[in-house]
């Protein structure tokens, strides 16, 4: 019985179309937005709030009322189920994003994939003996293959498609970038996909407030060059490589590291070996505001990845709607980032030297520094402007709720199944056997509404 479901899924997504049958849920218009919200400390709790505010300000939750749901338990299927649509925020975390992702199992609806490298994700449902990180881990091997076919240069850990099954059982995706795109469509996701970029989280009236701090903060260097390395503090973010450099900097160049500390991090003690410790600052665990103003007090920021794990960076997005000219690893979404905008520096391990040459010619041109600020600031108060972020978020769940109550996907569903158990298969489908009677139903769709 379980190899003929999953059979007639694979039958039936060979044709473009999701297995399961319509949702009985009657429509009311109204949205669930299940995910962490402020104070939560995960940055995806800021992203989730400037999403909903970007919604209310285009009037998308006039017609479509869209409820935060901060999941805790099993329960919250029942009150989901009773939306037309849930939207879930899927990070790579598991204390914040286990409920998450469960409930998107349960109802599914519309995931964001806010890292395509779930691996610490899985790994932690296994921790747990959670079933959905062994399931998770069995595709993601079967997958594997497939990565080879996918462009960027992709390295561990996108090299195994942690997200596969994330994407496979949701009813529609948003990524936040064209790599999120390509990187799905080359595991063969069949899933619809949604490129939405980050939203501008910050209003105005923050950045204000961060200029009045970074001018304290200034004041107290003197006249100091300063650069940042803001973010998560962890191994990812190449602070040996920044370190290193910064000793092959003149005397003047002072470093600030600020963010979230990561568990078994020594950021200390690699600051201690590198004999910088008079010229770094680090802070860890600052308040959004106070993490804000040390960019924009910023001359440089250095926002690296290695390995990425094909998320879109927060940092990175605050930095440039500072204008602050920032340096970036040349892989995944930030090749996305328009040339110009941003400084690249070859991906993988980053090179102490290259990044020595990079931040102190930025550093000595000024000219360099604000036209490179410049065109990132462009960049951002054109996505405020559109309200991109907002827009493209309210094509996606409108398109997602659409195909749930598209009442032909019943019929496909007992399509695949008859097929399935007559002994035909995906490849067999694709060659066009069966075929003639999902090519009748989107006839006849047409003329409905034609």
């Amino acid at each position: 019985m379980t190899s003929i479901r999953r059979t007639a899924g694979r039958i039936a997504r060979a044709m473009g179309w999701r297995p399961t049958p319509p949702s009985p849920r009657r429509t009311n218009g109204r949205i669930a937005f299940v995910g962490p919200m402020p104070p939560a400390a995960t940055g995806i709790a800021t992203y989730d709030r400037a999403v909903i505010e970007g919604l209310e300000r285009i009037g998308f939750t006039g017609p479509h009322p869209i409820d935060p749901i901060v999941p805790t338990r099993k329960t919250a299927v029942r009150a989901i189920e009773a939306y037309d649509l849930a939207v879930y925020q899927l990070g790579n975390h598991v204390d914040h994003h286990r409920h998450v992702y469960r409930l998107a199992w349960s109802v599914p609806g519309l995931v964001v994939l806010h890292d395509l490298a779930l691996d610490d994700f899985v790994r932690g449902l296994q921790s747990i003996g959670d079933p959905l990180g062994f399931r998770a881990v069995g595709e993601a091997a079967s997958l594997r293959h497939r990565i080879g076919s996918s462009p960027d240069g992709i390295a561990e850990p996108l090299g195994v498609p942690w997200c596969a099954s994330a994407a496979r059982a949701a009813r529609g995706v948003i990524v936040h970038s064209a790599f999120g795109r390509r990187y799905l469509e080359g595991i063969g996701c069949l899933t619809p996909i949604f490129v939405v970029p980050h939203p501008v989280v910050e209003s105005d009236q923050a950045l204000m407030r961060a200029s009045a701090r970074a001018a304290e903060l200034r004041a107290g260097l003197g006249d100091r060059r300063l650069v940042v390395a803001p973010g998560d503090v962890n191994a990812t973010k190449q602070h040996q490589a920044i370190l290193r450099a910064l000793t092959r900097l003149p005397d003047d160049v002072r470093l600030a590291i600020v963010g979230r500390r990561a568990p078994d991090y020594e950021i200390h003690r690699l600051v201690e070996r590198h004999g910088v410790r008079d010229r770094v600052t680090v802070s860890l665990d600052v308040p959004d505001p106070e993490f804000l103003a040390w960019i924009v007090a910023a001359d440089v920021v250095v926002d690296l990845r290695h390995p990425h794990r094909g998320e879109v960076s927060g940092s990175l997005a605050r930095a440039m709607q500072a204008g602050k000219p920032t340096i970036v690893s040349a892989v995944g979404t930030y090749l996305d980032v328009p040339d110009g905008a941003v400084v690249r520096v070859p991906a993988g391990r980053t090179d102490p030297e290259a990044l020595r040459e990079v931040i102190g010619d930025l550093l000595d041109r000024p000219d360099r520094r604000e036209r490179i600020g410049r065109a990132a600031g462009e960049y951002v108060r054109h996505l405020r402007e559109t309200d991109a972020t907002a827009n493209g978020y309210a094509e996606a769940i409108l398109a997602t709720r659409e195909l749930i109550r598209d009442p032909r996907r019943a019929m496909i569903a007992r399509w695949a199944r008859s097929l399935a158990e007559a002994g035909v298969d995906e490849s067999l489908v694709r060659e066009g056997f069966g075929a003639a009677y999902v090519r009748a139903l989107e006839s006849f769709s047409s003329g409905a509404r034609s």
